[in-house]
């Protein structure tokens, strides 16, 4: 039997509150060279972060909601950039942790949060220019999430979405099934390539790139070895990603979408 909305809501929340607990701990200012990598992102085809960020920025938005926040991380780092920002996300916890993160970060005039449920009608409508959502519209049923984002938008406005994908049934059964420990929340899951037509029948796609094939293999390898991998890996991914269907072996979508 499928979970309902309250089901897979309340699940978050436990899973959210043990998460906060360990991003407080872990907090630390954000680095200058971290800002600065953001600002520029030269790397952006090979790293998925920087392409989403790229995405979301390039046209200079006036206000930014960042849809499913969690602890502030991305707004934070989107308020040392000089941008104005409201995250919402459905757990106080985070809410808290994101609160104190903006205060550490120095950016808590322009950048604020509130404790939401993303599939609720409560969020308001028409007030952001730019959407960053990020790992988020998976833990929601779509259609509510696609419809949220369209409400938060102003005409015209843009959303920046980062998801995992899986086209293959196979891939996705493995992924499941692999030994390698995965942070993930309760309802986890990858989006399908329908998903994805389905989000450009509501929105214009103005630009979709995928990213993590190889780069998975570096969960397997030890910790001190692992940047090194994972960094070769990434390079390799946009060399196969050149050839034509190897998309459909991605692990991960970045797109830039537009309001109707």
């Amino acid at each position: 039997m499928s979970k309902t909305h309250e089901q897979r809501l309340q699940d978050e929340l436990i899973f959210q509150a043990d998460q906060a607990a360990k991003e407080l701990a872990a907090m630390r200012r954000t680095s200058d060279a971290m800002v600065e990598q953001y600002r520029a992102c030269k790397d952006w085809r090979t790293h998925r972060v920087e392409c989403l960020i790229r995405f979301l920025t390039l046209h200079k938005p006036a206000f930014i909601c960042d849809f499913g926040c969690g602890s502030g991380e991305m707004a934070t780092r989107l308020g040392r950039l000089g941008y104005r920002v409201e995250g919402y996300d459905v757990s106080p916890e985070l809410i808290e942790v994101a609160r104190q993160r903006a205060i550490l970060d120095g950016v808590a005039d322009r950048v604020t949060f509130v404790v939401a449920d993303g599939a609720s009608d409560s969020l308001p409508k028409g007030k952001f220019d730019a959407v960053l959502a990020m790992s988020v519209l998976h833990h929601l049923p779509l259609e509510e999430g696609l419809r949220t984002l369209n409400d938060l938008l102003v005409p015209g406005g843009r959303i920046a979405i980062h998801e995992p994908v899986a086209y293959s049934r196979v891939l996705q059964w493995l992924r499941d099934r692999t030994p390698v420990p995965k942070d993930v929340s309760p309802d986890e899951r990858q989006l399908a390539w329908h998903e994805i037509v389905r989000i450009g029948e509501v929105f214009e796609i103005e630009a979709l790139r995928h990213y993590a094939i190889t780069d998975r293999i570096s969960r397997y390898m030890p910790s001190f070895v692992e940047p090194w991998i994972n960094h070769c890996a990434m390079k390799l991914d946009q060399l196969l990603l050149m050839i034509p269907g190897m998309s459909y072996f991605a692990g991960s979508a970045v797109m830039v979408v537009r309001k109707r």
